[in-house]
């Protein structure tokens, strides 16, 4: 059996259902059909990723999680041939604020602080986007541990490596929880410890970086500790 001192849970795929969130969003805002929004928000959420990668392969300083939104947005709706006032275009960046937790997200997580563990984000997302998702959650968390404080995007090992700097804790001494396989391959890298919720089946590319444990919910985290 493994002994951690902090569980962190990825944001916007382990912890949050984004898609729940953000279609009925586009829905009323845009006019759109259920299938336009859902292709609609895969692309807006592939440039988002694609921004943010961007970010650290220009190495020219981290460009705003909110502003990667913020601009995938804007390369989404060009290539559906639609403009938006400003304050309609803000309102949707702002909608990542809100998002819902996966429905046995707050149950897992009662009972994760109910055996004693710390328990913390660890995101791509600017420290006041993951607070105001923490605000949205039953359980309070310890940490928000955002790639903002190390001016990376995952998968770069740095932000896997906050919780041991400002903890002073050993990288094997915390589970990452992933929600995507990229977030497991750098997890891994970083030499920490991951389980993934995997709920799309999904595989991660580089198989030297296999999880550790894998569920296809959060609730396989309950077995594992």
């Amino acid at each position: 059996m493994h002994t951690f001192r902090l569980i962190t849970f990825d944001c916007y795929s382990a912890l949050f259902d984004y898609k729940s969130a953000l279609i009925p969003v586009l829905q009323e805002q845009l006019g759109m059909a259920g299938t336009q929004a859902e292709s609609m928000l895969s692309l807006w959420r592939a440039k988002q990723l694609e921004a943010a990668a961007l970010s650290n392969g220009l190495d020219k300083g981290r460009i705003s999680f909110r502003e990667c939104t913020r601009i995938s947005l804007r390369y989404a709706l060009r290539r559906h041939g639609l403009r938006l006032p400003a304050g309609q275009g803000a309102a949707l960046v702002d909608a990542w604020d809100a998002l819902n937790p996966w429905p046995e997200a707050n149950a897992v997580l009662r009972h994760i602080k109910g055996k004693g563990y710390r328990i913390a984000l660890l995101s791509n997302g600017d420290q006041a986007m993951l607070a105001a998702l923490a605000a949205g959650l039953d359980v309070p968390v310890d940490d928000i541990f955002s790639s903002e404080s190390c001016g990376r995007y995952k998968p770069d090992p740095r932000i896997y490596h906050l919780p041991a700097s400002r903890l002073g804790i050993a990288v094997t001494q915390y589970l990452h929880v992933a929600g995507g396989a990229g977030d497991v391959v750098g997890a891994k890298a970083a030499g920490v410890t991951c389980f993934w919720s995997n709920r799309a089946a999904d595989h991660v590319l580089l198989p030297a970086y296999e999880p550790d444990f894998q569920s296809p919910s959060l609730d396989g985290l309950i077995d594992v500790l």
